[in-house]
């Protein structure tokens, strides 16, 4: 698939802070279209700061970056992100409904009621994460993965054609890891997923491709994301559950660039 085609494409990026220390350093890669991609690496590594660059947010040294074939600031509205569950206040005073109604909101909003398309699509969103009729309940009062489902839910509501998502399962027990794997497995059916992940048992058991960031990237297919190869990436001795997956099929191997 060529970077025109390619819901996101990096072509030779770098990217540092105005402090001169380097993040990223020659990052190539490309993602297309109902991918499902996991980036991993250890803390600093970068991941955070390349989704950041995905959503426009930051721009590049040096490079190139195309969102559906497009500077990422011209593509925003397509992009869905669930940030870090951390980052948000769990007991801010709102209901779920308007939690997941504020991802109707656009640069061009004006204030005033949503319409009830919006209301219907939020209601949509909450069914296919699993909170159909939760939608009047506080958010304060849901369990964190119920909370992370909203989020996920804010995400969809916008119809997006892309959907990042930032350590999603970081406060869900193992259980729920496991019914969110499923979830995203079925939201992949509709949506391009890149997800950044540290757990690298449902990692190799679940997605299509691993990118892993260390300041560098490189892509492993399933089947090589051995100890060694992690212990690479993550600077430790870790060791990791080998399945079998769709992924070391042909065609769904992402080339290093």
């Amino acid at each position: 698939m060529s970077s025109l085609e390619a819901v996101v494409s990096f072509s030779d990026v770098n990217f540092a802070f105005e402090d001169g220390i380097t993040v990223l350093e020659n990052i190539n890669f490309s993602l297309e279209a109902g991918e499902f991609a996991c980036l991993v690496g250890p803390n600093g590594g970068g991941k955070t700061t390349l989704l950041k660059l995905i959503l426009g947010l930051l721009k590049p040294v040096s490079g190139s970056i195309k969102v559906l074939g497009e500077a990422p600031s011209r593509r925003q509205a397509q992009i869905g992100y669930v940030p870090q569950f951390s980052k948000f206040d769990a007991g801010f005073p709102v209901k779920v409904l308007d939690v997941v109604l504020m991802g109707c909101l656009q640069r061009s909003f004006f204030w005033g009621p949503y319409s009830e398309e919006q209301i219907e699509k939020a209601r949509m969103a909450l069914a296919a994460v699993g909170l159909q009729g939760k939608e009047e309940r506080g958010f304060s009062d849901m369990s964190g993965g119920q909370r992370q489902r909203a989020l996920i839910a804010r995400a969809l509501v916008s119809e997006p054609r892309l959907l990042l998502m930032d350590e999603p399962t970081a406060s869900v027990d193992v259980h729920g890891t496991e019914q969110f794997y499923r979830m995203f497995e079925e939201l992949n059916q509709k949506f391009t997923i890149l997800m950044v992940s540290h757990d690298v048992g449902f990692v190799s058991a679940r997605v299509k491709s691993v990118l892993c960031v260390r300041k560098t990237l490189q892509i492993h297919p399933v089947s090589e994301l051995t100890g060694e190869a992690l212990q690479s990436i993550y600077g430790l001795d870790v060791h990791v559950i080998r399945h079998d997956h769709r992924c070391t099929e042909k065609g769904h191997v992402c080339p290093h660039s």
